[in-house]
């Protein structure tokens, strides 16, 4: 398992957050609720992680199971 660090900016007129993260380059995604939230960055990172597959790119470190 890992441990990214979130960050989580209100958008006040949608009442949605988005979500990016300084460890994971590329993790755009937003949610009105924390369970949402979860949900769709789990499901950003499972893009994430095919389209760098399909590339022949590195996970990012913070990623990287040891």
């Amino acid at each position: 398992m890992y441990s990214i660090r979130l960050h989580l900016e209100l958008n006040e007129e949608c009442e949605v957050y988005t979500v990016t993260s300084p460890d994971v380059p590329g993790l755009v995604t937003e949610g009105s609720t924390p369970d949402e939230i979860a949900h769709n960055v789990q499901e950003a990172l499972d893009g994430l992680f095919e389209v760098w597959a399909d590339l022949g790119m590195e996970v990012p470190p913070a990623l990287q199971v040891a």
